[in-house]
């Protein structure tokens, strides 16, 4: 049955908000589960704040005082021996990478002189 060009776009034009419809429906269920999930995890976060404002609130001064007092006491020796030993074992490892350097240039002017040597015609 052949249909006219002014039925068919009525027909369209028929069906239209009737998905527009389906697809509203759609997106109103999933925002919903959105909200919900967004408000269940809110709880947990708005607990966590609750545990950190039990703490007590001291003047930045005394906090800077209190720093600067646990840094004069520290034994800065053992940092000083650490520092010079990881500095050890870097150069250590420079020399070795230098090392490695040079055997691989060395490898590869050996491997194209040998590419040369294949491809010269005696």
């Amino acid at each position: 049955m052949v249909y006219s060009q002014a039925k068919v776009i009525a027909g369209g034009l028929a069906h239209i908000p009737i998905v527009i419809s389906v697809f509203y429906f759609v997106m109103i269920t999933f925002n919903k589960r959105a909200l919900e999930f967004a408000e269940a995890n809110k709880s947990i976060k708005i607990k966590s704040k609750v545990l950190e404002s039990k703490t007590e609130v001291k003047p930045l001064i005394e906090v800077k005082a209190k720093t600067e007092e646990l840094k004069e006491t520290k034994v800065k020796e053992p940092k000083a021996e650490a520092i010079k030993e990881i500095s050890n074992k870097l150069k250590e490892i420079e020399k070795k990478v230098e090392d490695v350097k040079e055997k691989v240039k060395k490898k590869q002017k050996n491997e194209k002189k040998k590419k040369k040597k294949d491809m010269q015609r005696d």
